[in-house]
């Protein structure tokens, strides 16, 4: 391991209860395509001027694999339409405040994976803020109509030590790093910053970081729970945590280690505190979908998700009128065949210890890149 990049790992950010729900429900929510759309004749891209269009798009990922990908599509459609009258049926609601809690703590996750703010990451996903929180609100409401609640709440109490050791439950910062090869550049780089308004620390990371881990998403090193960083540095950590968001500090050592056995050599960093986040209570409210992705992961709760959906097909009335996807109407309105057992414990499981780590594995430098980062996994962190 490369101690001297200077990544700082702490235990699992909590997941974004977005797309995460096992397979079942990924299948039915997953992907970022929008629930409503520009104008199909919309241009997308031009080809030696020659417009492609968005509904040239659709028509042909609608047609992919045969006419699979169109089948597939149409039948999460459905089935999420079947959620929500089975939700309406029960008198099961999502509030405002459910589907914020949950869009605040994407927010901090997204941050501190990859670098880019909230905004940044809807455009560049081709989302809105109401097309995400539409598919988090299916999302709740199915767990909402799968889970019993004195199930959530004898989760919730077993599993409360380990809710206590994640970064939204405790003081945390979220920070970017420039690391580079001398004290007197980095120097310069920390006065480029303070002095030139124009100066973007992220850009600034992408450019001249000699840490590969954090350079491609602008300096971002994740998330520092306080008191637990791994491996500890009480310098850094007083450091980062006597910031306020936005302040830049630096430059500070890089402790120096090896690479393949031979001798590191010492490296200086500037870092900036982008978010300080203060503990809060340990509460199911607060933990909710942490314990609704666990609980619907255990192998009992799987098997009541795919009940579920086999029963919302059964009694459902669907009339298929495209000719092409009739073979969907096979599944709709006829007695579901019995589940396939899962194999596992009959009780939920307790949660799993932390991973203890984010962001990715340390790795030796590389040459500087100016590769994007890929998407992010949907979890978790406020």
């Amino acid at each position: 391991m490369v101690e001297w990049l200077g990544e700082r790992r702490i235990c699992r950010p909590r997941r974004v209860f977005t797309i995460a729900l096992g397979a079942a429900l990924v299948w039915l929510v997953g992907g970022c395509a929008k629930e409503r759309g520009p104008q199909p004749s919309q241009a997308i891209a031009k080809v030696n001027g020659q417009d492609v269009t968005r509904q040239q798009l659709w028509s042909f990922l609608e047609m992919g694999d045969n006419g699979d990908a169109g089948r597939r599509a149409l039948d999460a459609l459905i089935v999420r339409q079947l959620v929500r009258q089975e939700a309406q049926k029960r008198n099961v609601e999502v509030s405002a405040e459910e589907i914020k809690s949950r869009l605040d703590g994407m927010k901090d996750y997204l941050l501190a994976t990859t670098g880019k703010d909230f905004a940044s990451w809807l455009k560049d996903t081709g989302q809105t803020e109401d097309d995400l929180g539409s598919r988090i609100s299916t999302q709740v409401l199915t767990a909402k109509l799968v889970i019993p609640e004195k199930d959530r709440e004898a989760f919730f109490e077993a599993n409360k030590n380990e809710l206590k050791k994640l970064p939204h439950n405790n003081e945390s910062v979220i920070f970017r790093q420039i690391v580079l090869p001398s004290r007197e550049e980095a120097e310069a780089i920390r006065k480029e910053l303070t002095t030139n308004k124009k100066a973007d620390f992220a850009k600034l990371a992408e450019d001249r970081s000699l840490d590969p881990m954090t350079r491609s998403r602008g300096g971002m090193a994740g998330w520092v729970v306080k008191g637990k960083m791994a491996p500890p540095d009480p310098e850094l950590e007083k450091v980062l945590f006597s910031l306020k968001p936005g302040e830049i500090k630096g430059p500070l050592p890089v402790s120096a280690g090896s690479v393949q056995g031979q001798a590191a050599p010492d490296r200086w960093r500037i870092v900036k505190v982008e978010k300080h986040l203060q503990p809060q209570a340990i509460t199911l409210k607060n933990n909710e979908d942490i314990v609704e992705e666990e609980m619907l992961n255990d192998p009992r709760f799987q098997m009541q998700l795919q009940q579920f959906f086999l029963n919302l097909r059964s009694e459902a009335k669907v009339e298929i009128l495209d000719p092409r996807y009739q073979g969907l109407s096979d599944v709709y309105g006829k007695a579901p065949p019995a589940p396939q057992p899962l194999v596992g414990p009959t009780a939920p499981a307790p949660l799993a210890p932390p991973a203890g780590e984010v962001p990715a594995p340390q790795s030796q430098p590389a040459p500087k890149s100016s590769a994007k980062p890929a998407a992010p996994q949907q979890q978790r962190g406020r």
